[in-house]
């Protein structure tokens, strides 16, 4: 084809390729491949739909798969994808449209067709514009439109139609309802003259301008020409990270007059509806407002630069609107602008932890008694005290530690209180303070504001963040009056995602989400069984969710992708065992079509075992890349990390090595209290639960002998081999 294609992507295309089989998956970006080089290709079988003059075209990606597009010279617009009958007659009716009076560029279903969407449970829905005072016919008169030909019955039925939508529910033949489509797509004055039109008026150009200008606003991303096509049909997990579902649409469009919230158990999305949201927002304040700088953070601190990676993809995404920063970081700077330069020197401050706990914690005193280990102090002074913004004992005593499970008498607080106190005077003396107090301290300042220093903040993984952090990002937003405002914070996270100590409910933070909390149901990332295995290891652990206490498979999500296949639990005869089945398999899985190895995640709950897998990959041959090191950017290294930095990510396939019994959880202290254990123990299952749900596609999990007794539950939903 003279110039090679150029192609754009409607938001229905890649939700409709998750819901194909793997090999059907690689089949159709096979497919893709071959388009961009040559549509012309006997095998790919290019060929109209309803005739030439619907633009609507077809290929065949494999025996019983066809994908759907819109044609117009060499610009094509990729719709989606699905069994051969299953699309057929989902196009039957369909009809392109573009109205250069609404803006409206777009695929349209009758209300019939959307109905035999929802019931077979398909990804492909209709996007329906927002319905107004403005008609889809007001650029015709009705002299014009009885000029044309119609009468007034018919006038009036377009005249009803507020949507493009509506037309194809009008009670019209195909004939008819052929002409308006023609009509509605053109101006009196292209009708009348046809021979006058200029090259702005072919129907390629039309299409290019139309994507250009407002396709992002109906689901379209920009043109791709066939290289960049090529880059896309490599498919590295990055490009699956940014589509949208179309059901998550209203939750991205919608206003909210006061802070709002989006829960979701794994794979529903949250993040992508997220970062949407950004996008959405800032050409919001642009087009409103004149502009309006939005905060996107999360506790994270890797996550902000591949969040701001996957946003720079967004096909409406406007440069510089949105500040991508992890929430250290942001009290950091702001600390540092009101002249307070605080120090955070690690060693100092375990220095002085160490000998503050020797002085404090003696023999015989109320925590010494209690039997508790010293990170479940630290953490109760870091996440509770601290993370609370606590300011006296008083408060101290009367306050429910929501996400902390052992008791904790007067007598144990009062002398908590005293550590916390030493541990400040000893990080003051070696000229440092710990992490928590640098957002305590850029919380206050920023409350004395007297403006915002931004018109919208999300933040994503909220549950990991403390109430301190919640409340100093809000303060950003509302300035010193406290006053919240219409779109102005977005509380994005899951509970049952936790996966640091403490907790708290945004009653105690003071927000109110009441009437703007939505929750996503729908798991589109996982097949059912790899969320169905997960939740068999984790489903029955209670978990607080800001407040909402439940079990964690209470609030599970439906999965709509399918597999034939189980996750994987291999049996090896020791860890050299485990390493070398990993190896062969991830060589495997990097010499086929579907599977790079960008798209595979190796995880561990250790930063000690992250070191040592990096090394065995790289002494392999097999290139490998830290999550610390990570920004988002597709690459061809494998991605390893601990099952805290995997929070927020998805790889298409991920391997979990040592998950062996008495190795995981970590086993239990001596002299550990059984309530601290408890606490501890759960946590651990919730960072397991978390780097299980990264994999989209395939699971292995291996261990050495017994696998751990936090699978011994759960065997049942596993491929069960041995090395």
């Amino acid at each position: 084809m003279p110039g090679g294609p150029q192609i754009s992507f409607a938001d229905t295309f890649w939700p409709s390729v998750e819901q194909l089989g793997t090999g059907d998956q690689g089949r159709v970006i096979a497919a893709l491949n071959r388009f961009s080089k040559d549509p012309s290709q006997p095998g790919l079988n290019l060929k109209p739909l309803q005739g030439d003059k619907s633009g609507l075209y077809s290929i065949r990606a494999a025996r019983d798969i066809r994908v759907i597009m819109h044609r117009a010279g060499n610009a094509f617009v990729w719709l989606f994808a699905g069994m051969r009958q299953h699309v057929y007659d989902l196009v039957e009716r369909g009809r392109w449209i573009q109205n250069p009076h609404t803006n409206f560029v777009g695929l349209i279903l009758p209300s019939e067709v959307e109905h035999q969407i929802e019931r077979q449970g398909s990804v492909l829905t209709t996007r329906v514009p927002a319905a107004d005072a403005v008609g889809v016919f007001d650029h015709w008169t009705d002299a014009d439109l009885r000029e044309a030909g119609l009468d007034d019955a018919q006038i009036a039925d377009l005249r009803s139609c507020t949507n493009e939508n509506q037309l194809l529910d009008l009670d019209w033949s195909i004939e008819d309802l052929d002409m308006a489509i023609q009509l509605l797509e053109q101006t009196p004055e292209q009708w009348r003259n046809p021979t006058l039109a200029g090259p702005e008026d072919d129907v390629e150009h039309r299409l290019r301008v139309a994507i250009a200008d407002f396709g992002a606003a109906h689901g379209l991303s920009p043109l791709f020409t066939a290289e960049e096509v090529e880059r896309l049909a490599s498919a590295p997990i990055e490009e699956w990270m940014i589509f949208l579902h179309p059901d998550q649409r209203y939750v991205v469009d919608r206003r909210f007059d006061g802070p709002a919230r989006v829960r979701g158990s794994a794979g529903t999305g949250k993040t992508v509806v997220a970062l949407h949201r950004a996008a959405i927002l800032a050409r919001r304040f642009l087009e409103e407002e004149g502009g309006g700088r939005i905060l996107f953070t999360t506790y994270i601190k890797s996550l902000p630069p591949v969040f701001e990676r996957l946003y720079s993809r967004l096909p409406n995404a406007i440069d510089g609107a949105v500040e991508f920063r992890h929430i250290d970081s942001l009290a950091r700077r702001i600390c540092g602008q009101a002249g307070h330069h605080l120090n955070t020197d690690k060693r100092s401050i375990d220095a002085a932890w160490s000998t503050a706990y020797r002085r404090i914690v003696t023999d015989g005193s109320p925590l010494a008694r209690a039997s508790l280990t010293r990170g479940y102090l630290r953490d109760e002074i870091t996440a509770v005290v601290k993370g609370r913004g606590l300011r006296s004992i008083d408060e101290y005593l009367s306050l429910e530690r929501t996400g902390r499970r052992v008791r904790f008498t007067e007598p144990m607080r009062r002398q908590l209180w005293d550590l916390m106190c030493e541990w400040d005077a000893e990080m003051a003396k070696r000229g440092t303070v710990d992490f928590s107090d640098v957002i305590r301290t850029a919380r206050d300042l920023a409350v004395q504001r007297n403006e915002p220093a931004y018109r919208a903040a999300i933040i994503d993984e909220a549950q990991d963040v403390t109430l301190v952090g919640l409340q100093l990002v809000r303060a950003l937003v509302t300035g010193r009056d406290g006053v919240d405002r219409t779109d102005g914070l977005l509380i994005v996270g899951d509970g049952a995602q936790r996966i640091y100590a403490g907790g708290f409910s945004l009653k105690q933070a003071g927000v109110d989400v009441a009437g703007r909390a939505t929750v996503l149901r729908t798991n589109y990332r996982n097949t059912a069984e790899i969320i169905g295995a997960a939740m068999a290891v984790a489903g029955e652990e209670l978990v607080d969710d800001l407040g909402d206490e439940h079990r964690r498979g209470d609030a599970a999500a439906e999965a709509v992708r399918v597999s034939d296949f189980k996750p994987t639990l291999v049996s090896c005869s020791g860890p050299d065992d485990e390493l070398r089945f990993m190896l062969q398999m991830i060589e495997k899985l990097g010499e086929g079509e579907t599977v790079a190895l960008g798209d595979i995640g190796v995880f561990a709950p250790t930063n000690r075992e992250v070191e040592g897998l990096l090394s065995t990959l790289r002494r392999a041959g097999i290139p490998a890349l830290g999550l610390d090191d990570y920004d988002g950017e597709p690459g061809h290294e494998v991605k390893v990390g601990t099952y805290f930095r995997a929070k927020g990510l998805e790889f298409k396939v991920v391997f979990l090595p040592g998950l062996s019994a008495g190795r995981f959880p970590r086993p239990r202290e001596a002299s550990q209290d059984d309530a601290e254990y408890a606490e501890v123990r759960s946590l651990a299952i919730s960072q397991l639960f978390v780097a299980m749900t990264r994999a989209r596609d395939a699971l292995f999990v291996l261990c050495s002998g017994a696998p751990s007794e936090a699978l011994e539950g759960a065997l049942d939903r596993f491929e069960i081999v041995d090395s």
